[in-house]
C-alpha cells in the first residue's frame, strides 16, 4: 500500500535575519495511505468547505485564516470562526491520518551550530523523511513525499536538499533506505 507525506511549512526558514515575533520554524506533515488521500478524504475535506463556505473551492491555509483573507474574510465573525475551528477539529479526528512536524527554534539553532547550521527547511526535511521512513518500513510499504511549491529559487534548493538525501542519507537513515521507501519528492 502506497502512503504520501504531505508537507507545508509554518514560519520563516531565514537564519540571518530572525524575527523576534516569529522565531520558529515548523515543518508539518500528515501521512495518508494514497488511496484514502484521494478518494474518502478529499470527500470529506470538500464536505467540510461546503458547509463551512458554501463551496470546495478554498484552500485550507493557516495563514489566511489567521489574516483573514483570500475566503476567510468571515472568520472576523466570532460564531463563523468559532464553528470552523469547531468542525475543523472534528474533522482532523475523524480522518485516518498520521501527523509529524519539526520545530526548530531558529535562534538556538544558530547559537549552536553558527556557520555550519543547517537551513531550518532542509533539517525538518531530513527528520521527516527519517520519520516517514521508519512508518513505511513498519507498515512494509513505499510512498512519496509532497511539498508546497515555494518559489523558483527555494524550489531548486529543495529539489537539492532531497537529492543530498537521496545520495548522504541522514542521520539514522542510510541512503540505500531512502531511496528503497521513497520514491520521490514532487512539488
Amino acid at each position: 500500500m502506497k502512503k504520501i507525506l504531505f508537507l507545508d511549512e509554518s514560519g520563516d526558514h531565514n537564519l540571518t535575519a530572525i524575527d523576534p515575533q516569529h522565531p520558529i520554524f515548523v515543518l508539518g506533515g500528515v501521512i495518508v495511505n494514497e488511496e484514502y488521500a484521494f478518494g474518502k478524504m478529499t470527500m470529506k475535506l470538500n464536505k467540510f468547505k461546503e458547509e463551512i463556505f458554501g463551496t470546495k473551492n478554498i484552500t485550507l491555509h493557516t495563514a489566511d485564516f489567521t489574516r483573514q483573507k483570500n475566503g476567510f474574510e468571515r472568520m472576523k465573525e466570532r460564531e463563523f470562526c468559532e464553528n470552523f475551528y469547531s468542525k475543523l477539529n472534528q474533522l482532523i479526528t475523524i480522518l485516518d491520518i498520521k501527523i509529524v512536524c519539526c520545530a526548530i527554534k531558529k535562534e538556538q539553532h544558530m547559537e549552536k551550530y553558527g556557520i555550519d547550521a543547517i537551513d531550518p527547511y532542509h533539517l525538518s526535511l531530513n527528520i521527516l523523511a527519517e520519520r516517514f521512513c521508519f512508518e513505511l518500513e513498519e507498515n512494509s510499504s513505499s510512498g512519496k513525499i509532497i511539498a508546497e511549491a515555494r518559489d523558483a529559487v527555494l524550489d531548486r534548493q529543495l529539489d537539492l536538499a532531497w537529492l543530498n538525501l537521496k545520495v548522504s542519507g541522514t542521520h539514522f537513515k542510510q541512503a540505500i533506505e531512502i531511496n528503497k521507501n521513497i520514491d520521490s519528492l514532487i512539488l
